[in-house]
């Protein structure tokens, strides 16, 4: 899918955007970032961002970058790490391409809140269907 085709398409999703509040900023060929409006919705029992609300925005930029110019990719497999609580009204990610093959595909996410804390890394892994 062209850029313009992965941003219509993923703006379809019901949970990341509309949902969550999932706003997409740049996806490009192995490229991506996303920010989100930290509301008390995104808020858990410690009024810190839950975790979930964490992955969600990190596996969502990854599905950004890994499918512009590329078949159909699905999350193979994933891993978090919460560094810090989340500080300020907005929440980033970005996606990076660790390696982007026939197959399998490898991303780094990095989560951050609008300070530059870095709030979660992320390795994730996807398959490419054919």
């Amino acid at each position: 899918m062209t850029p313009e085709e992965v941003i219509a398409y993923f703006s379809k999703d019901r949970y990341a955007t509309q949902t969550t509040g999932i706003e997409i900023l740049v996806a490009e060929k192995d490229h991506a970032k996303t920010r989100l409006k930290i509301l008390p919705k995104h808020l858990n029992a410690n009024d810190t961002v839950m975790g979930g609300c964490i992955y969600t925005i990190a596996d969502f930029t990854f599905a950004l970058a890994c499918n512009v110019d590329n078949t159909d990719t699905c999350t193979l497999s994933s891993n978090i790490i919460f560094n810090a609580p989340a500080t300020g009204e907005y929440l980033y990610a970005e996606s990076r391409v660790i390696k982007s093959g026939k197959t399998i595909a490898s991303f780094d996410v990095i989560v951050t809140d609008e300070n530059g804390k870095l709030i979660a890394t992320s390795t994730m892994m996807g398959f490419r269907k054919s």
